[in-house]
Order: structure tokens, then sequence, then C-alpha cells
């Protein structure tokens, strides 16, 4: 009896193919203010007063407190560079860049288009 009379190892192939479908249920806007002075402070001021504004205007169309977060904070000095006669170059500082990051969650998302009208007028 050789190997060409053994019966072949029993075994299951399985194959299949799934399709999920779902209404969505929350939006997630994330929203970005940028300001610039000739200091950082007061970049960072102007910045600051500029997002209140954003955040007042999501609480006004009904955003709690919980759905809203900053997702970060950048500080980036901008600089002029002028080449020199010898090939090098001179940096100037001109300004401070400050950028705040806001993630907005939307639960109702048919105000979606709607907040974010708030958010950029």
């Amino acid at each position: 009896a050789g190997a060409a009379d053994s019966p072949p190892p029993p075994r299951i192939v399985v194959t299949g193919e799934g399709e999920a479908t779902a209404a969505p249920d929350l939006a997630l806007l994330t929203l970005s203010v940028m300001r610039e002075a000739k200091t950082a402070r007061a970049a960072l001021d102007a910045n600051n007063d500029a997002m209140a504004s954003v955040i007042a205007a999501m609480k006004s169309a009904g955003i709690k407190e919980r759905d809203l977060q900053t997702a970060g904070i950048q500080i980036s000095p901008r600089y002029n560079y002028t080449n020199k006669p010898d090939g090098s170059q001179e940096a100037e500082l001109i300004a401070y860049q400050v950028t705040n990051t806001l993630s907005v969650r939307i639960r109702d998302i048919d105000k979606t288009g709607e907040i974010l009208d708030r958010a950029v007028s």
C-alpha cells in the first residue's frame, strides 16, 4: 500500500463575503485658527480671542463642552531671509504665527453644514 492508496486528509474550506451599512451618527470637524503678530504674546492673545469666538459660536449652535477639544497648538517664528554678497543668508525675525486646532464632535449630523457656517463666520 503506497501513498497513492491513502485517502486525502479531511479539511474544511470556507469562503464568504459580507457587507454592512449604517447611517452615520457622528460628524467630526477639525477647525484651525491662525493669527500672526510681532511678538509671540500678541499672536497668542489674538489667537485666544479668535478661538474664544469660534467656541462661543459652537456652543450657541448647541455643541456641548464635552464635544469640544483642543487638538493642538503651535507657535512658530516667521523669518525673512536676505542673501548676503558672501553667499550666506541673514535671517530677520518678522513675526510669530500661532495656530490653534479644535476638534468638534457633532452628534446631530443634520446640523453639520449650519455648524460649519457658524465656525467660519
